[in-house]
């Protein structure tokens, strides 16, 4: 179906479907989206879009806080689906798709859980590492198992057979095939008069007799189809719990206005993962699968899958929809990621620890986690100041639970840091709050801040607060920290690192 878009009243440019990109997009912004007819639907990452507030034949869509590629579908009233890839780019007056993209390319290299979310926003992934993200098995749960149940309705249609020899009692006449067993069982019995004399009585014997022979017959209870269905019954324990995990997370989610709300986008969720749920009950309790003895994985099982490219295509589809880790070397799936300032925050994080290591060579910095240690003390993502002494006497807030995004301590020394993804000075002024806050309310022990400063993507509009004079005298301020910032340390910062040096194991460089 043709579609076309505008940014709030500017000109029309048409929707291309996917796999194009459709560029031209920034957070924050509004766009008008046409309606190909009245009937029709559309929903950008789950979400149903709103009607323009004056305008019945447009949508309406603003970008939250995110960036990267965003999958649309435009469902006609035919229940006919058309896929489009909205790429929005961050705010340009911040840092600029390619600085944001040199931001997550970064953390990523650091540590991939820095970087996923829940926000609209994709990007690209690969195939190493253990860590583990609910909405990283939903995406890949949604981009192949669609595709593993056709691959899996081909070898219904045509399963693999092997030869399974059992044994059956069958009268003498009937007998076409025996073996040593077959003999042995017969001189046990009075068919062994056959050898021995004919007559009669003999024959009458004879008549009477049944043997125990062994029958050859095909069967679809192969190591192939067993391995299969191993696969299967994995795939549909993910979806259920992935059912019960992804609901108490979107019934949990605080209201913010700075993230997209899950509760929106969760209901099509939902809807994909039980009905996938009941496809895979569905197909398990069809042939072959109900047929087998067991489900396993043998060294057979995967020689057999590997001959035969039904089977392969399979298995490889339900690997890519289970498979564990979340690092690459190379692209092949696109993950939800953090909103814009959050990967401006994590981004920081990682900078900063990066900078005390070259900073302290000597005092063995190395991130653990959402922690920078050293011999010299941490910096620690997201601390908790809990309110009052006797709540946490070591680490308080003299008032409300505070959450710095950084800390540095050495000892009974700390400073703080809040990263803030603004530029213009009137929201840097205001975001300067926090700073104020952290540096009156905040304690460790008896001992305050001896700073708190704000890392923003650059000062221009507010360059007395970054000077170095400012920070000494005030204990507050902001500096500029971006991949496009000179790679160095607040001096105020190395002051402080300078006089722990007797605790450190090195000295400053």
């Amino acid at each position: 179906m043709n579609c076309s878009w505008r940014p709030a009243n500017g000109d029309w440019r048409e929707l291309h479907s996917a796999p194009a990109s459709n560029f031209g997009f920034e957070e924050k912004c509004i766009y008008e989206i046409w309606k190909p007819s009245p009937d029709c639907r559309l929903f950008v990452d789950d979400e149903p879009l709103p009607d323009h507030p004056t305008d019945a034949t447009c949508w309406n869509w603003e970008p939250g806080f995110y960036a990267g590629e965003v999958t649309a579908e435009l469902v006609a009233p035919s229940g006919e689906v058309t896929f489009f890839l909205l790429d929005v780019a961050p705010n340009p007056g911040k840092l600029g798709r390619e600085m944001f993209a040199e931001m997550v390319a970064e953390i990523w290299s650091e540590d991939p859980q820095l970087v996923l979310g829940a926000e609209p926003a994709t990007s690209p992934n690969g195939v190493e590492g253990f860590a583990e993200n609910a909405w990283a098995q939903f995406a890949r749960l949604r981009r192949y198992l669609p595709d593993l149940l056709r691959a899996v309705a081909a070898i219904q249609a045509k399963p693999r057979r092997t030869l399974r020899v059992r044994r059956d009692s069958v009268p003498l006449h009937h007998a076409r095939r025996v073996d040593r067993q077959t003999a042995i069982s017969l001189l046990k019995t009075p068919a062994c008069l056959l050898f021995a004399e004919r007559s009669d009585s003999a024959v009458a014997v004879a008549a009477s007799i049944r043997l125990n022979v062994p029958l050859m017959e095909e069967s679809t209870d192969s190591a192939a189809n067993r391995a299969i269905a191993d696969l299967l019954r994995k795939v549909r324990h993910r979806v259920q719990s992935l059912l019960q995990e992804l609901a108490r997370t979107t019934a949990a989610e605080a209201e913010s206005e700075t993230r997209t709300s899950l509760l929106a986008r969760w209901p099509r969720r939902r809807e994909f993962l039980e009905r996938m749920a009941v496809a895979l009950e569905f197909t398990l309790r069809q042939s072959p699968f109900c047929t087998l003895s067991r489900s396993e994985v043998t060294s057979a099982g995967l020689t057999a899958i590997a001959a035969d490219p039904i089977y392969a295509r399979a298995w490889g589809l339900g690997w890519r929809a289970l498979r564990h880790g979340l690092d690459s070397d190379f692209d092949i799936e696109r993950l939800w990621i953090s909103p814009s300032w959050e990967i401006y925050e994590r981004w920081c994080f990682v900078r900063f620890g990066r900078l005390l290591a070259s900073a302290m060579p000597s005092a063995g910095w190395r991130r653990e986690g959402r922690c920078w240690s050293s011999a010299f003390g941490e910096l620690t993502l997201q601390s908790v100041f809990r309110a009052g002494r006797e709540a946490s006497p070591g680490q308080w807030s003299i008032s409300k639970e505070r959450r710095p995004d950084m800390v540095l301590t050495a000892g009974t020394r700390f400073m703080v840091f809040d990263a803030k993804y603004r530029v213009a000075r009137a929201n840097i002024r205001d975001a300067m709050e926090s700073a104020h806050l952290y540096q009156d309310s905040l304690r460790l022990g008896d001992a305050r801040p001896e700073a708190s400063l704000l890392f923003v993507p650059h000062a221009e509009q507010a360059a007395w607060m970054s000077e170095p004079v400012f920070h000494q005298e005030h204990r507050v301020g902001i500096h500029p920290l971006s991949p496009a910032s000179p790679a160095a340390l607040p001096e105020i910062v190395r002051t402080f690192l300078k006089n722990g040096e007797e605790s450190a194991v090195g000295t400053v460089s």
